[in-house]
């Protein structure tokens, strides 16, 4: 059996003359402990270039990072708003446009998760500190140190991959999904009303979105089992 080959989105940092596009290894690591082959595709000048490495792989990995441009769902920069390069956003949006259209297995993390539901029409809360009232905390500085309990909804995807109801995951944002583009359901919130989870409507889309970041887990059940089923999903 062809080992399948994984597709990941890199961040890109405009640093003075020393721009680069950079994935954590934990990213990869999951990836190959899962039993695929991870491919970092880095922002294409062409497109046709993009298509092209596109057909090669088959599943895709949209990594967290910075926040997606807020002008793409008719909002304005909140001060709390770190934009994402330019580069970046045009690179995910033809990399996920491609795979959704295929149908190609997606595992969104994070600012993926944000980014698969705005692209497909939802929008976001920028800032949940400022923005919300009676929020749990959902970020520590600038890492993964908050943690909370989510509960998972009935007959989904998420739910069959944790086998419970609920589960304790990391948590590293500070911007959230406010209205659900209409292709997607919630299957995953917090137990402040956070969403946490998205999947399709249609569940022959290979979709999995979540807020936390499996690749940082120790906990196979809400991480490395996450990356396992997409590459299952390309198996079957």
């Amino acid at each position: 059996m062809k080992t399948p080959i994984i597709a990941v989105s890199p961040s890109f940092y405009e640093i003075q003359n020393l721009d680069r596009s950079v994935i954590a290894s934990s990213y990869t690591d999951k990836i190959q402990k899962a039993g695929g082959i991870p491919i970092i595709i880095p922002p294409q000048m062409q497109v046709g270039n993009l298509i092209q490495l596109l057909d090669l792989v088959d599943g895709l990995v949209l990594s967290g990072g910075y926040d997606i441009d807020p002008v793409l769902y008719g909002e304005e920069k909140h001060e709390k708003t770190i934009v994402q390069s330019p580069r970046r956003k045009a690179n995910d949006m033809g990399m996920f446009e491609y795979a959704w259209t295929k149908k190609l297995p997606i595992l969104a993390v994070c600012l993926g998760m944000q980014e698969a539901n705005v692209f497909l029409g939802g929008d976001l809360w920028q800032d949940i500190p400022s923005q919300l009232e009676n929020k749990k905390v959902h970020c520590i500085g600038d890492w993964y140190n908050a943690r909370h309990d989510i509960h998972l909804e009935s007959n989904c995807l998420i739910r069959e991959i944790i086998g419970a109801d609920k589960a304790n995951v990391n948590s590293g944002h500070h911007q959230a999904i406010r209205t659900v583009a209409s292709d997607l359901i919630i299957t995953a919130s917090a137990w402040d009303g956070i969403i946490e989870a998205l999947e399709p409507k249609d569940s022959s889309r290979p979709l999995l979105a979540v807020q936390w970041h499996p690749e940082m887990e120790e906990n196979d059940t809400v991480g490395l089992d996450l990356f396992r089923w997409l590459i299952n999903k390309v198996n079957k």
